[in-house]
């Protein structure tokens, strides 16, 4: 059996920075998304998020002093075919942000 790796960078408003092999929904529950893979893994992948801090949503901006370490991503529920996923700001309310993620898990 082989493995796969599918990463993303995904915009706030639910569009691809960058990565390929999958699809992004962003939902109206403030902060959350499905990503649906292309090709379904051929069990439960492991996902690794994490949350993108600067606003307003540059992706490289180097002189944002810091990030704050409650503002976070948590992956809310996983199978082969698709994972959500909440991103929040630092008083634990749900807000839409960028965000990556690594999908890592076998193929037939």
């Amino acid at each position: 059996m082989a493995d796969r790796w599918i990463w993303g960078c995904v915009n706030a408003n639910g569009t691809t920075h960058s990565g390929s092999g999958f699809t992004v929904e962003r939902l109206s529950n403030a902060g959350s998304y499905i990503i649906t893979y292309d090709t379904p893994f051929s069990a439960t992948p492991a996902v690794v998020l994490t949350q993108q801090f600067a606003n307003p949503y540059a992706w490289d901006n180097f002189n944002y002093k810091d990030g704050m370490t409650l503002d976070n991503a948590v992956l809310v529920a996983s199978d082969k075919t698709h994972f959500k996923l909440k991103t929040g700001d630092n008083d634990g309310n749900g807000s839409y942000r960028n965000f990556t993620f690594i999908a890592f898990g076998p193929v037939s």
